[in-house]
């Protein structure tokens, strides 16, 4: 997908023994959908309105990088990766400036494994990102938040990767850089992937020490998932469990996350995907010091996507997804990143897309 640059060297910013053993790629993807959702939260008199948008991301976030290796010898590589998100609807990045998704460096070694240094994903995201049923955590429609929490992407991450034969494992530690405070804003997760021909496990688990008041606050995940393959079929299933202490309003600090979902390749072109979700909330925050504690109803959705490959870097897709007692992909019980809304009085909502997917 990736075009190697020569840049570097024909500007002459590299030797040219270093030229001969390294390479940089550029790559991406560009990904926008348009779409219909219903029963979402209007202003003014309308308790409930329809809403068609264009947005960027259906089944990937878009984005652009560079990554590079450089042989060391030994069989050692350094390696780096820079990468920015992109809303492609209106032009604009996706984080504050910079390189919002990935931006890290180290060495790896097919024996020893791989040290990386920087701002990451964390180690729960990483296990578990081939195990969401639309395998990619979709927007379209998938609760990802619920799997991976809201701090998927951290900073100042040490993180050890390694393979040994089927099994894959890693692990990363944060450094929260609080003078007289180690511990607070750091995070750390572990977790292990095992794929042997047709059977996949993984399990994970995420901690994230949040600042409060006085002190700061455990959130913990963990997550396990499982893929079958039969013939042209994979089957999907997989559970989170969260908990924390945290004080913020609204927030879900007690929950257990489920999943099912198959993956159907009708003909070598055409893929289609079928999901069902299902939280049950135990615990939640007031949305103020003065209100109580709510009791929400556990919510349920369903995802429909069907992949038609024009080619192997360009995705047309169709999706939709309706979600009852919640927002679509339960984004009113995670953080809101998303968007989707459910208005008062109403008991769930509805969303279809199409869009168009391009790896480069």
């Amino acid at each position: 997908m990736g075009k190697r640059m020569s840049a570097l060297c024909g500007l002459g910013l590299v030797s040219a023994g270093a030229c001969a053993q390294s390479t940089i790629t550029l790559y991406g993807v560009a990904d926008i959908y348009t779409e219909f959702l219903t029963h979402q939260a209007a202003p003014g008199d309308k308790s409930s309105a329809s809403l068609m948008r264009m947005a960027s991301g259906g089944k990937s976030g878009s984005r652009w990088g560079l990554k590079g290796v450089e042989e060391l010898g030994g069989g050692w590589q350094a390696a780096f990766r820079l990468e920015s998100g992109i809303n492609l609807n209106n032009g604009t990045g996706t984080g504050a400036g910079g390189f919002d998704r990935s931006a890290w460096v180290g060495l790896q070694h097919e024996r020893w494994g791989a040290l990386r240094l920087g701002h990451q994903y964390s180690t729960l995201f990483d296990v578990m990102e081939r195990y969401s049923p639309t395998g990619a955590y979709s927007t379209l429609y998938e609760p990802a938040g619920a799997i991976v929490g809201v701090n998927f992407r951290e900073n100042n991450v040490a993180k050890y990767l390694a393979k040994i034969g089927s099994l894959t494992l890693e692990t990363h530690y944060s450094f929260g850089g609080t003078p007289g405070a180690f511990q607070s804003n750091a995070a750390y997760g572990a977790g292990f992937d095992y794929a042997d021909g047709a059977f996949s496990f993984a399990a994970a688990f995420d901690n994230v020490n949040t600042p409060q008041p006085v002190g700061f606050a455990h959130f913990r995940r963990y997550a396990a998932a499982a893929i079958v393959s039969v013939e042209r079929a994979q089957l999907l299933a997989g559970v989170t469990h969260g908990q924390s202490g945290v004080a913020a309003p609204s927030v879900v600090t007690h929950y257990t996350f489920w999943w099912a979902g198959v993956r159907y390749a009708i003909t070598p072109y055409l893929q289609a995907i079928g999901a069902f979700y299902y939280e049950d909330i135990r615990a939640q925050n007031p949305p103020n010091a003065q209100a109580p504690a709510p009791h929400p109803a556990n919510p349920q959705q369903v995802t429909l996507q069907l992949n038609y490959f024009l080619s192997k870097a360009v995705t047309l897709y169709l999706a939709g997804g309706y979600a009852r007692r919640a927002a679509l992909d339960f984004d009113d019980y995670n953080y809101n990143f998303l968007h989707y809304t459910l208005a008062a009085g109403r008991a769930g909502s509805a969303g279809a897309a199409l869009g168009l997917r391009k790896l480069f």
